[in-house]
C-alpha cells in the first residue's frame, strides 16, 4: 500500500466490519471540518492583515504537525479514530494558509486547483471503478517506488530552504524543467488515488473493523490535499 498512513499499520478483523460507504461518510465528514477550518484561517487571517511570512510559518507548522500524526496514527492505527478531527483541522490550517499566500500572486489559482482537484478524483474512482485502470502488484510497486522518490526530493529541498535558503538546481524555480516536474508529481499523486481506491476495497474484503474506516480516510484526506497543493505549483509555474 503507498500510503503510508496506511501502508504499516496492522489493521484488526472485526465483528462489525469496515464498509466503503462509512469510509466515504468519514472522509466527507474530514473534508468539510479541513475546508472550514482553512476557510477560517483564509478569511481571519486577510481581514486581520496577518503577515504573509506569519501565514507562511502557520501553514508550514501545521504541515508539519499533521505529519507527526500522521506517522503515530501509522504506528498507532487504533488511535485514528481519535486523532481523525486533529488532523482535519490542521490540514485545513495548511490549506489555508497556503491558499492566501499563492492567492495573493495568482489569485485564480487556489480556486482553479480545488476544482481540478475534484475533477481529478472524480475521474481516478471512475476509471477505477470501470476496471480501465487496474491496481496490479507491479503498478503498485511502480508507484510506490515514484511516491518514495518524490518526496525524498521534497526532503532534500525542505533541508536547503530551511538552513540554507535555497532550492534544488531547475526543479523549483518555475522553468521548463520545473513544469515537467510538478506535472509528473501531479501525475503521480493523482494515480495514488488508485491506491486508495484499491486499500478500501482490500480492507473491506478482508472484514477490517469498522473503528479503521478513520484510518483509510485519513489516508484519503492525505492524498486529496496532496494533489490540491500540487496542482497550485503547477497552475503557479503556468501562469508565470
Amino acid at each position: 500500500m503507498a500510503n503510508p498512513i496506511v501502508s504499516r499499520a496492522e489493521l484488526e478483523i472485526g465483528a462489525n466490519p469496515m464498509t466503503v460507504k462509512g469510509v466515504i461518510r468519514k472522509t466527507s465528514m474530514l473534508l468539510g471540518l479541513s475546508a472550514v477550518s482553512a476557510l477560517l484561517f483564509f478569511f481571519y487571517a486577510n481581514m486581520a492583515g496577518l503577515s504573509l511570512n506569519f501565514v507562511y510559518m502557520t501553514a508550514i507548522v501545521s504541515m508539519f504537525a499533521a505529519l507527526g500524526l500522521a506517522i503515530f496514527i501509522t504506528f498507532k492505527p487504533q488511535m485514528a479514530k481519535t486523532l481523525a478531527v486533529p488532523y482535519a483541522l490542521l490540514e485545513g490550517l495548511l490549506l489555508g494558509g497556503i491558499s492566501l499566500v499563492v492567492s495573493n500572486y495568482y489569485p485564480s489559482v487556489p480556486v482553479t486547483a480545488l476544482c481540478a482537484t475534484f475533477v481529478t478524483a472524480a475521474v481516478m474512482l471512475g476509471l477505477y471503478r470501470s476496471g480501465v485502470i487496474k491496481v496490479t502488484e507491479k503498478f503498485r510497486s511502480i508507484l510506490t517506488s515514484a511516491i518514495i522518490a518524490i518526496m525524498l526530493v521534497y526532503v532534500v529541498q525542505w533541508v536547503l530552504s530551511l538552513a540554507f535558503g535555497s532550492t534544488l538546481p531547475y526543479l523549483f524555480n518555475g522553468g521548463l524543467i520545473s513544469i515537467g516536474f510538478s506535472l509528473f508529481v501531479v501525475v503521480i499523486a493523482s494515480f495514488s488515488l488508485l491506491l486508495d481506491f484499491d486499500n478500501i476495497d482490500r480492507g473491506v474484503a478482508m472484514g477490517i473493523s469498522e473503528d479503521y474506516e478513520w484510518l483509510f480516510s485519513i489516508g484519503l484526506l492525505a492524498t486529496l490535499v496532496w494533489m490540491y497543493i500540487e496542482f497550485m505549483r503547477l497552475l503557479s509555474y503556468l501562469q508565470d
